[in-house]
């Protein structure tokens, strides 16, 4: 009987917490596709390689999303449990869903850039501070930047930036000096946002 009510709780815990996901997924989502690429710019992570690759080969990139972030939703399955792994899934579907959307409109935000890539990081950090939150990640390099959490002294919004210096490298190569360096100062505002949200 006990075990029943425990499992109860767990469901309705689970529960309460698939909108919030959802909800962070679709505000990353925004990020992504109404300012940051419209703007040049790319994200970190394992978002970031799908954009690069996206704009070098020309497939899409809600499915480019989905499919490099597979291998790490095994990683957060072994090591950070069933749970984890579910809203983990859930949120890189909402986001893959969600910028397959939002690619149909054209950019509908305009004015001035530097406030909009400043308002593109808060949303960016939002969002995946929401879904770290409430117990899963956006991006395969989420995963990584939570067990490096876990086993050091970095926070998590540390440990993201630090995994995805490497990436910016390639957005050097990409998109130039002066796109990478933007796209470092977003991704770092961000990851400030993302320790905000989370704790």
């Amino acid at each position: 009987m006990r075990s029943k009510k425990l499992y109860k709780i767990y469901i309705y815990d689970l529960l309460q917490k698939i909108p919030w996901i959802i909800a962070g997924a679709f505000m990353a989502a925004i990020s992504l596709e109404v300012i940051l690429i419209p703007n040049g710019l790319i994200d970190g992570g394992i978002t970031g390689v799908s954009m690069m690759l996206s704009e070098v080969l020309g497939l899409s990139l809600s499915a480019l999303l989905f499919i490099l972030n597979i291998p790490f939703i095994l990683l957060g399955y072994i090591h950070l449990g069933k749970r984890f792994a579910f809203c983990t899934m859930l949120g890189i579907v909402a986001l893959t869903v969600s910028t397959g959307i939002l690619d149909v409109f054209p950019p509908f935000l305009y004015g001035n850039s530097i406030l909009l890539i400043f308002i593109g990081a808060i949303l960016l950090g939002m969002g995946i501070g929401i879904v770290l939150r409430n117990g899963g990640a956006l991006d395969g390099t989420d995963v990584l930047a939570i067990l490096i959490s876990s086993r050091t002294s970095y926070s998590v919004g540390e440990s993201i930036f630090i995994i995805n210096i490497f990436i910016f490298i390639f957005a050097f190569l990409l998109f130039g000096l002066m796109g990478a360096i933007i796209s470092i100062i977003t991704y770092f505002i961000a990851t400030i946002v993302v320790d905000v949200v989370r704790t």
